[in-house]
């Protein structure tokens, strides 16, 4: 193992030739070309992160991975999905922030030896600290399991981040430019958000990235506009899990953290009183406007049918970006749901494919698939043995990718979702893999009980986990 720097590594040529590369002509590589152009880089990438990222030379030493020579050569290297957030949760109650840096200096490649974290009185102090004093610009997950997963991107990755997310909605072969169609000259382009404006999630990254490049502040309309706290979003999540469990009354909280979730709980009270205000704000302001909208699928659907309760419908201009996702949140809908979503905003969903582990998100096509592109190298793993499935024809089993943009970390990753992945190509006439629309996680399909099967060594996975806990000072 290499001493650590807060220099980044030098970056893949190929690799940011494909980040300048027009995405019609992308789409427009065929499997053999893009494979080669992947294996390049992933190779390229193991060797620069292996000594650098305590994880994966500890993963690689166990799985006797000393090279790269073919993409399912990566799957043993694939990271199961609680390694970002498998640090003990009582370094959080007891203000071990010393413990927890040391942690994530196993899962970066940034030195985080000399981060001074005194002070911490929780995720939001100590997110401050790792910003000041290192390249860092981590985000973290929403935490519904009890705990926050972890990501340690740098701010060259939230650069590359901002430049994807608008990217992105470049054409393919003679489909209009919708971003084009959106923009009047160089004003910016009015946004929507029915949540919190700031934050380390990924939604408020994105935010950060849409006013930088097609908002401003000053017409950005959000439900919020102040930070949405990792703290709380922890605490949430705890509690849950503490009342599942029985154990609310042996849960101890600091006076602070008591006192902001009260504010929250407060908030919460009256949050229908907050959503018809913004929503008569947003009609007062922005009706037949030209909009990007960013919603979960199940917020669009409460708006609609608040909007046909007062007569409103086609909310906004036609070429308006209504972006969602995210799922109805236990919500029962009807089947014409998003029928009614669109005729109430006036312009069609986009939907995509992405998460907070990975930079590039999949975008959905006309024909209905979800499109990633090379700088994404998707598997599918068999769903008993976890090894990858041919890359080749239909297959379902269990998605995982190996993100290529990612330095500051290694970005192989094993999710729980169940997918089909058909590799040859789609009717819209891109090339190269597709998600079809129905993805699942595996936790619902068995009753909330997901047990991953890792490539390569289940062992190996376990060892390495049991090796970073021990070698950050936690067990």
């Amino acid at each position: 193992m290499t001493a650590k720097s807060n220099e980044a590594p030098t970056s893949s040529r190929l690799l940011e030739s494909m980040l300048a590369t027009p995405r019609r002509e992308l789409w427009s590589w065929d499997q053999p070309e893009r494979e080669a152009a992947q294996l390049e880089v992933a190779r390229e990438r193991f060797e620069a992160l292996r000594s650098r990222v305590p994880q994966l030379a500890k993963l690689a030493d166990l799985q006797q991975v000393e090279s790269i020579d073919t993409l399912d050569d990566l799957a043993p290297l694939l990271f199961q999905d609680t390694v970002y957030k498998s640090y003990p949760i009582s370094l959080i109650t007891r203000g071990r922030f010393d413990l927890l840096t040391r942690w994530l200096d196993g899962i970066t490649s940034h030195d985080l030896s000399h981060v001074d974290v005194s002070g911490c009185a929780g995720f939001d102090d100590w997110f401050d600290k790792l910003e000041a004093q290192t390249p860092l610009r981590p985000h973290h997950s929403t935490g519904t399991t009890g705990k926050l997963s972890i990501i340690p991107r740098d701010q060259r990755e939230l650069d590359r981040f901002e430049h994807l997310l608008v990217r992105n909605y470049e054409p393919f072969d003679d489909e209009p430019d919708p971003l084009d169609l959106l923009r009047k000259g160089s004003e910016p382009i009015p946004i929507v958000h029915p949540s919190y404006r700031h934050g380390r999630h990924l939604a408020q990254r994105m935010m950060d990235a849409l006013v930088r490049q097609i908002g401003s502040e000053e017409t950005t309309y959000v439900l919020f506009d102040d930070a949405l706290s990792a703290d709380i979003m922890s605490l949430v999540g705890q509690v849950r899990g503490a009342s599942m469990r029985g154990a609310l009354d042996e849960m101890e909280l600091s006076p602070d953290l008591l006192a902001r979730y009260r504010t929250v709980i407060e908030r919460q009270a009256k949050q229908a009183e907050h959503q018809a205000a913004f929503f008569e704000r947003v009609v007062k302001d922005l009706n037949g406007e030209g909009v990007y909208v960013v919603g979960v699928s199940a917020m669009l659907y409460e708006w609609a049918v608040k909007g046909e309760e007062h007569g409103i419908d086609q909310l906004f201009a036609s070429e308006s970006i209504i972006t969602s996702g995210g799922g109805m949140k236990g919500i029962v809908v009807p089947d014409d749901w998003q029928g009614r979503v669109e005729e109430f905003l006036g312009a069609p969903l986009r939907f995509g494919y992405g998460m907070s582990e990975s930079m590039g998100a999949a975008n959905m096509c006309a024909t209905g698939n979800y499109h990633p592109l090379p700088m994404t190298v998707p598997f599918v793993l068999d769903v008993e043995t976890g090894t990858p499935t041919p890359r080749s024809g239909t297959r379902t089993g269990r998605y995982a990718f190996l993100d290529l943009i990612t330095e500051s970390f290694w970005g192989g990753f094993v999710t729980g979702d169940r997918v089909t992945v058909t590799w040859d190509g789609c009717a819209c006439g891109r090339r190269g893999p597709y998600f079809h629309p129905r993805i699942e996680r595996f936790s619902e399909l068995e009753g909330g009980d997901d047990k991953v099967s890792c490539s390569g060594s289940v062992d190996a996975h376990k060892e390495a986990m049991e090796w970073l806990v021990a070698k950050a000072g936690l067990n």
